[in-house]
């Protein structure tokens, strides 16, 4: 039996540790010592067992002076903690940035008067993927605020791949080293998907292509190659056609630009899912909770090739898709489709001049992709691979990168 009134905590396991820590940054280092403390609270707070309390404060007087507040179950838990890469990673980099290297951190202990039940913290957010060997993630903030994700590498002719749904950057992964010895290479989380945020315009297919113009800019490049797959196609497209100045090569793979040419009429919008992603609000709502479930079945359905997209990739997608607003932005680009349509007829006065990769899998669009374009483009080289699916990036890397490199090297038909 346990008499104690719900209200009264209870008891902490015997011999609890009660630490106040005190750290001083150089002034200089205020913002490198913050950072390395988020990680060291994340990390603490998502794998350190023992952990009662660990909370750190900033004093708002002085803004180099940070305190901590810690208890811990028992010594073997604390010695657990100080044993934790995070934590001897932590030591490491502070003795860089605090005031007194030798001895980084001003540690009193106590002894608590009182039992204390172990706090809830909630998982961090898990972490972004690892992008392939000798490449990085960078943003930038575009014009209205979004913060704009994308992991570049390689060196040699800029090269921009644009995602599609229901992927981000990382459906290039196993394309991006094949690259890179040729190419510098820009895989970009389209607007409100993958790591990239919202921003306060629509997250439509016009917005997407004025934000690569954007960061074509803020990278320095003058003329660019953009290969897009799905709606990274399409909004390839839209740039191609709104900035025919900047672009020298377009690769549109698995994709089907919408233009003056496009049918709109009721009963052509394509597969069943095109018209339930224009419903405003609903499908959001059915989705919610559902994100794997409902976005697996596209994964099965689209794919030619067995367990592509592999589990890691699909729990990378997930980790970003079941993020609160992502599947508007996602589903924005249906409901968008009409913009899409109003800007490339806006802008293409005459069809593209520059060589167009068109490129379809065999089981989904195949030759679809390069008729599609046709009154679009006037130099489009058609491909398609056999027996692959909507996928191709992830199904035939290796194929789509021969292409790819081949179309830049030798251009259109």
């Amino acid at each position: 039996m346990n008499d104690r009134r719900p209200d009264q905590p209870g008891p902490a396991p015997g011999g609890a540790i009660q630490l106040v820590v005190e750290v001083r940054a150089r002034p200089d280092a205020v913002p490198a010592l913050r950072a390395e403390l988020e990680l060291l609270i994340d990390a603490t707070h998502r794998d350190d067992d023992g952990v009662i309390r660990f909370e750190v404060g900033a004093d708002p007087q002085d803004e180099t002076r940070y305190v901590g507040y810690e208890i811990w179950a028992s010594q073997d838990a604390l010695d657990r903690h100080s044993a934790k890469p995070h934590t001897r990673g932590f030591l490491s980099a502070a003795k860089n940035l605090v005031v007194d290297p030798g001895q980084p951190l001003a540690v009193s202990r106590w002894a608590p008067i009182r039992a204390e039940m172990p706090a809830r913290y909630a998982p961090a957010p898990a972490s972004t993927a690892v992008p392939p060997a000798g490449f990085v993630h960078q943003t930038m903030t575009t014009s209205d605020g979004a913060e704009l994700h994308f992991v570049t590498g390689g060196s040699g002719r800029p090269v921009f791949l644009l995602h599609g749904f229901p992927n981000s950057w990382y459906a290039w992964r196993d394309v991006m080293p094949l690259l890179a010895s040729t190419c510098s290479v820009i895989a970009v989380d389209l607007r409100g998907l993958g790591d990239s945020t919202a921003g306060t315009r629509a997250n439509d297919v016009p917005t997407g292509a004025a934000d690569l113009h954007e960061l074509v800019a803020y990278l320095g490049y003058d003329a660019v190659s953009v290969v897009g797959q799905d709606w990274g196609g399409s909004t390839a497209f839209a740039y191609a056609a709104a900035n025919p100045g900047e672009i020298t090569h377009l690769g549109v793979l698995e994709a089907l630009p919408a233009g003056p040419w496009s049918d709109t009429r009721a009963g052509k919008s394509g597969a069943w899912f095109a018209g339930f992603h224009q419903i405003p609000d609903l499908p959001e709502t059915l989705i919610a909770g559902r994100e794997r479930p409902y976005l697996d079945w596209f994964y099965r359905a689209f794919s030619a090739t067995p367990f592509v997209p592999t589990t890691e990739a699909v729990d990378e997608y997930l980790r970003t898709y079941a993020q609160p607003g992502k599947m508007t932005s996602a589903l924005a680009r249906y409901r968008g489709v009409q913009r899409e349509i109003d800007h490339n007829t806006e802008h293409l006065n005459e069809p593209l001049r520059i060589p167009v990769l068109a490129v379809g899998g065999e089981a989904v669009f195949g030759a679809a992709v390069a008729g599609n374009l046709r009154h679009a483009a006037a130099n489009i080289r058609s491909e398609v691979i056999t027996g692959c699916g909507h996928y191709v990036a992830e199904e035939r890397p290796a194929e789509v990168a021969r292409l790819i490199l081949d179309f830049l090297t030798h251009g259109g038909f």
